[in-house]
């Protein structure tokens, strides 16, 4: 039988209002617990963020414990819910076929392309929005 994967996970959520930032980050634990196998999680209440620069900003975070069948499953949590961090706690190694390993990497490779899609598109309409208030 395969080792299961074990890992701290942490998943933050920030913006405004302190309702919406809540609500949120209660939705994403709902559909973390129904892909994943939570072991343990903590919850923390937005609170408002300091540094002047995010004024008006709130935070808030849940610490989970997950157990993962496979990698492929760890990676992808990353990918679908983008967490501040992750703590493989067992096992120490990881052996895995080319194969999986090849399908985790142009996984990645395809979500890079795609968010770089998205950055050049943003790029250009911004330029055109420029021009056109410089038109006016």
């Amino acid at each position: 039988m395969k080792e299961k994967i074990l890992a701290k996970v942490v998943i933050e959520i920030v913006g405004s209002p302190k309702e919406h930032v809540e609500a949120t980050i209660r939705k994403y634990m709902d559909q973390i617990r129904e892909n994943f196998n939570v072991i343990n999680h903590e919850l923390y209440d937005a609170e408002e963020l300091k540094d002047k620069k995010y004024n008006g900003m709130f935070s808030s975070f849940v610490d989970l414990e997950i157990e993962f069948d496979d990698f492929k499953k760890v990676i992808g949590l990353c990918f679908d819910y983008m967490p501040s961090s992750i703590d493989i706690i067992k096992p120490d190694k990881i052996n895995m076929e080319t194969k999986h390993f090849m399908d985790i990497l142009n996984d990645l490779i395809a979500k890079l392309h795609s968010l770089d899609m998205r950055v050049k598109n943003l790029v250009a309409e911004n330029i055109l929005l420029k021009k056109e208030l410089n038109k006016k």
